[in-house]
């Protein structure tokens, strides 16, 4: 039977029933990876493991949806393709921070990508375990918002820092620095107190609980 299919379409995320029962068959997934369908190829590539085999062709696909799905449902994803994933996708509602949470996802040598023309790839720097405070620094000065996000993030961030993205253009890179343990007790004590950053700040690891208990009394106790 004809099926109406758009193989640019991203939105196509169903697997399939019947490939998915044979998720568990090696054989089958072999035979199933070398479909002509792309619907059928991105099915198998939802299944929790494969052969190596069918994981290094699934990798090398040309439906990039096929490589999506293997970077996102897969184990055995290759950390190779899922750092090509990564430069044009960052996750779904589905799996939220994949490729990037991904087990395989590489953490060495990241730091080459510090000075990278895209900025999607300069926010890995900071997770190579050879970054420094000195990179955060850098990063948090980053021209684009999602980079001084990531570095507002980083529990590395100079007290100094914290404060200046405080006052960042982006409301997402402010409400991250809010959160951010390194700001100062006096300048946390002031967002605890402003309506506006109230709710953010409450949620920073820095506050002591019994600050949190005396500010949860105090709101219990305001009438309404």
């Amino acid at each position: 039977m004809p099926y109406d299919f758009d193989p640019t379409s991203m939105s196509m995320s169903h697997t399939l029933p019947w490939v998915e029962d044979l998720h568990g068959d090696a054989d089958a997934m072999r035979r199933l990876a070398a479909s002509s369908h792309p619907l059928v190829r991105r099915s198998v590539a939802r299944a929790r493991h494969l052969s190596p085999d069918v994981v290094a062709r699934l990798a090398r696909d040309g439906d990039r949806v096929v490589r999506l799905f293997l970077a996102e449902s897969c184990e055995d994803a290759p950390a190779d393709m899922l750092l090509e994933v990564w430069r044009w996708w960052d996750g779904s509602f589905s799996h939220s921070g994949r490729p990037r949470s991904h087990p395989n996802f590489p953490r060495a040598d990241l730091l080459r990508y510090a000075a990278d023309p895209s900025g999607r790839m300069r926010r890995l720097a900071l997770d190579d375990p050879e970054s420094t405070p000195a990179d955060v620094a850098r990063l948090a000065r980053d021209p684009e918002a999602e980079v001084r996000r990531r570095a507002a993030e980083d529990p590395r961030l100079s007290p100094a820092d914290a404060v200046r993205l405080l006052n960042d253009p982006e409301a997402h890179v402010r409400d991250t620095a809010v959160r951010n343990p390194r700001l100062p007790a006096r300048v946390l004590a002031g967002l605890l107190h402003d309506r506006e950053t109230a709710c953010a700040a409450v949620t920073n690891p820095a506050i002591p609980i019994s600050v949190l208990h005396r500010n949860l009394t105090a709101a219990a106790a305001t009438p309404r």
